[in-house]
């Protein structure tokens, strides 16, 4: 056992890899994927233009503006709380029991979501769950080092976000046949001129309260694993209250004060700031590109479904082996491995945007290029979140993992705050060029992307 000093209190950090404890740990990856999902990417979205549309009047434009708006509030708030947390988590020594505590705090307040449709209340519902389900994953990421020896890190990272997605390939097992049996939502408004009708927007299956819940259910039975999770802590007692806080702050100052001594993290925090915008683009707004912008199989989320679960099929087969590559060649270049990956998707999904008014399933090229985009899209995204797990432990001090968890966080937060609201203002131009507007959406975070690998490039690791 290893430790190193944190001011007057010793820090313990893993020396070895316990296979059982590591798949405990990413027991949650899984199990907060399910909410990730299901509420995130799958329904959201769509469920608030539903709820602008048809009990508020707004446009399509409008109300996807208005859930940018709310989603860059929403972010701001949590980048600024990250890295207090980050300093929190390494001043307590305990991380598990707040992923536990916040976890409670995201079932009851998505479970809640179905039974209402009011715009005000199932933003303020959202934005709750989401909130905890941000401030959980700072904690949750800080563990790694305190459950795994160094070496094995990035392994582990590359494991952990590979096993999350089989969270993913549960949760839409379960939400398949219940858009089979209570219809499909809607939320593009009908173009009379479509032969056969388009359909009136409708709510479909998000129309039912257990819609929510169910999801909520399986998150909940997936996380007991987790609670067995063995974490490395201090030794010593935990301070009163009142000096936790002091010390916190205080830390917190000092970072601030040391980070730009850094020079490689400091680097690292500005390019992460650009390249996570795409990743929380598309977690965001995934389902809402398949079915609007793409508009594959009629715009049905059932085809968004199967897409997805491609995607994710594909992540758990390729971003165990992106953690490899990372443990090996490092993380700055495994930034460019993701850059190239996220290169291709984006291009073919921009082309399809312009080109085609819309897919037909089947054997046709515009059909075989979005499934290679589904393909190479979901490595794309489980590397971003593994090239960032591994780039902090190669830059961090071990007794501030916490903390450059938080600040490689904030980075993320503030960069979940900016592509909502660009994406949101580009999508207002939807009520006149129609879904033209996802093609320069997804311009934008391209070339936001780009603009992040080419400074992570300029990062010197040891």
């Amino acid at each position: 056992m290893s430790s190193e000093i944190l001011g007057n209190e010793e820090i313990e950090f893993e020396t070895t890899t316990s296979r059982r404890n590591v798949f405990f740990w990413a027991m949650y990856d899984l199990a907060n994927t399910i909410y990730s999902m299901v509420i995130v990417s799958l329904i959201i979205g769509k469920y608030i233009l539903v709820v602008g549309q048809l009990e508020h009047g707004m446009s399509y434009g409008t109300a996807s503006f208005l859930f940018g708006v709310v989603s860059t509030i929403m972010q701001v708030g949590v980048a600024i709380c990250v890295p207090i947390l980050g300093a929190l988590s390494d001043n307590v020594g305990k991380r598990k029991p707040f992923v536990i505590s916040l976890t409670g705090i995201i079932l009851l307040f998505a479970s809640l979501l179905g039974f209402f449709h009011d715009m005000t209340t199932v933003l303020v519902l959202y934005v709750i769950a989401n909130v905890a389900y941000q401030f959980s994953l700072t904690f949750y990421d800080a563990m790694l080092p305190f459950i795994a020896k160094r070496e094995d890190l990035g392994k582990v990272a590359g494991f952990g976000i590979a096993w999350g997605y089989l969270g993913t390939i549960l949760a839409l097992v379960i939400m398949y046949p219940l858009i089979l049996l209570l219809g499909d939502i809607v939320s593009t408004p009908p173009d009379p001129l479509a032969i056969p009708p388009d359909p009136d927007i409708a709510y479909g299956f998000t129309d039912y309260w257990f819609t929510f819940i169910i999801p909520m259910v399986l998150f909940l039975v997936c996380t007991i694993p987790f609670l067995y999770v063995r974490e490395k802590q201090k030794r010593s007692k935990r301070p009163p209250i009142g000096k936790l806080v002091s010390n916190t702050f205080t830390q917190l100052r000092s970072t601030f004060r040391d980070i730009r001594k850094h020079r490689s993290m400091f680097i690292f925090i500005i390019g992460y700031f650009f390249v996570a915008d795409i990743a929380n683009v598309i977690v965001l707004y995934m389902t809402l590109i398949v079915t609007d912008g793409l508009i594959i199989a009629d715009g049905s989320t059932l085809f968004a479904i199967l897409f997805i679960l491609l995607s994710t099929m594909s992540a758990v087969a390729f971003t165990y082996f992106v953690g490899k590559f990372g443990e090996k060649h490092g993380a700055k270049n495994t930034f460019f491995l993701v850059g190239a990956l996220w290169g291709i998707a984006l291009t073919i999904g921009i082309m399809l945007v312009f080109i085609t008014p819309y897919i037909d399933a089947g054997l046709n090229l515009p059909f075989l290029l979005s499934l290679i985009m589904g393909l190479v899209a979901g490595p794309a995204l489980g590397g971003t979140w593994t090239a960032q797990r591994i780039m902090v432990v190669e830059l961090a001090p071990k007794e501030k993992f916490g903390e450059f968890f938080g600040f490689s966080k904030l980075s993320g937060k503030f960069s979940a705050a900016l592509g909502p609201f660009i994406w949101g203002t580009i999508m207002l131009s939807y009520d006149v060029i129609g879904k033209a507007a996802y093609g320069w959406a997804m311009i934008s975070v391209g070339i936001i992307m780009g603009m992040g690998i080419l400074i992570i490039s300029f990062i010197k690791t040891s």
